[in-house]
């Protein structure tokens, strides 16, 4: 073992320079295509944008009446466009945030305490329908017995 460990010490210490070089290299050739990806996905979705901030933002006040506090831009890779995320404070002073894709004009999500509540009731009240069985199927499995 001990053998082993001096040999690759001197192999280190011998090819010390090329290594450093080809570890160089190899991150900068990741760097580069990372960089190149990136590029053609930010120039898809800018080409691909057919509704402005403003619009985006009216889109969203449709569906949260309110005060608008904030507008974050994110880029989505998935769909190669842009998602603006606006942080709206409603009625009754409580910050909700909605998501709308520039390039469909369409509603992602919206993020409020109530809204949750409600999704999770609705998919409980679906899972629990899914998985009963009706009362055919309870006399076709007898039948076959």
């Amino acid at each position: 073992m001990r053998n082993i460990l001096l040999k690759i010490k001197e192999f280190l210490t011998r090819y010390k320079k090329k290594i450093i070089k080809g570890i160089g290299i190899s991150i900068l050739a990741i760097a580069f295509i990372v960089g190149g990806i990136f590029a053609v996905v930010y120039s898809r979705a800018t080409s691909s944008v057919k509704y402005s901030q403003d619009e985006l933002q009216q889109i969203a006040l449709t569906k949260v009446p309110g005060e608008v506090v904030d507008v974050e831009k994110d880029l989505n890779f998935r769909n190669s466009s842009f998602v603006y995320e606006f942080k709206i404070k409603d009625k009754e002073n409580i910050l909700q945030e909605v998501k709308v894709d520039s390039k469909y004009g369409t509603l992602l999500n919206k993020n409020d305490e109530n809204h949750k509540k409600e999704n999770r009731s609705e998919n409980n009240q679906n899972d629990k329908k899914e998985n009963k069985p009706s009362n055919n199927e309870h006399k076709s499995k007898d039948s076959k017995n």
